[in-house]
């Protein structure tokens, strides 16, 4: 084995550290990918557990729920008919009340 000079050791030191630095900064950005997906998909099932938790509930029940609200039958363009059913409220409150009130002053 060779011996290095004092100042050849010295850059080596400190090209292993930057090498170290270097190695590090893709793991950092691999944790926040992995921390942002989990927190997605985190946020998806909590509002798919809120929709199925009002699915196939009868009027009354869906009524009764605070975050269910019930939906009338319709008739589609096609001419399909569509039963009546509860499903999970969703999007903000806040909007839906000021568009309604701003559409019911026109």
């Amino acid at each position: 084995m060779e011996t290095l000079p004092n100042n050849a050791r010295q850059t080596a030191d400190s090209v292993d550290r930057e090498e170290d630095e270097v190695m590090k900064r893709p793991t950092r950005s691999v944790s926040l990918i992995a921390m942002l997906t989990i927190t997605g998909a985190l946020t998806l099932a909590s509002q798919s557990a809120l929709s199925a938790e009002c699915k196939g509930m009868e009027k009354s029940s869906c009524e009764r729920q605070d975050a269910c609200t019930w939906v009338d039958g319709y008739k589609r363009k096609d001419g399909v008919e569509v039963s009546g059913y509860c499903r999970g409220k969703g999007g903000k409150k806040s909007s839906s009340s000021s568009s309604s009130s701003s559409s019911s002053s026109n």
